[in-house]
């Protein structure tokens, strides 16, 4: 009767030190932070939020523990933002490690019309390259619709 007792005292002080362990850390939130890796390199937070590098997560979230690539579904983080009249907008998706998927890329305004349009076939990981100097100054939707059914949705501008 003791040692099931003591087993038992012991299993709940486990449980109760593994309720400590923080996935944020509400005081290294600082949106502002300016971070120096500007690459796309996402990261699943401990909260199963895809965030676009560890330095993003750990300073401008506060997130603790994360681990290497996308959560669930599909990412997607482009540059730059607003675009000028000659840029080239370049747009980085990817799937979870060890998963390949197909997406259809579209740039459409906000009218509805379809400015450009691509199909990317069996990739984890990929940058795409789009000519924007023929879309007129204005705001443009990025939908980016992955063939496992997730999607992403992101606004654009262009001067």
């Amino acid at each position: 009767m003791r040692t099931l007792l003591l087993i038992s005292i012991l299993l709940s002080c486990f449980k109760v030190s593994g309720q400590f362990i923080q996935c944020i850390d509400s005081g290294r939130i600082n949106p502002m932070f300016q971070c120096n890796d500007q690459f796309y390199n996402p990261v699943c937070g401990c909260n199963s939020i895809t965030y676009r590098n560890q330095c993003a997560a750990y300073n401008m979230y506060g997130v603790t523990e994360w681990r290497s690539g996308v959560c669930s579904g599909i990412d997607m983080d482009f540059y730059p933002n607003p675009v000028g009249p000659a840029s080239t907008l370049t747009l980085n998706l990817s799937f979870p490690e060890f998963i390949n998927g197909n997406v259809d890329v579209k740039i459409v305004d906000i009218y509805g019309k379809t400015w450009e349009q691509r199909l990317i076939n069996n990739f984890n990981r990929t940058a795409i390259q789009f000519d924007v100097s023929t879309l007129k100054t204005g705001v443009y939707i990025i939908i980016v619709t992955a063939s496992n059914g997730s999607g992403v949705v992101r606004q654009l501008c262009k001067y």
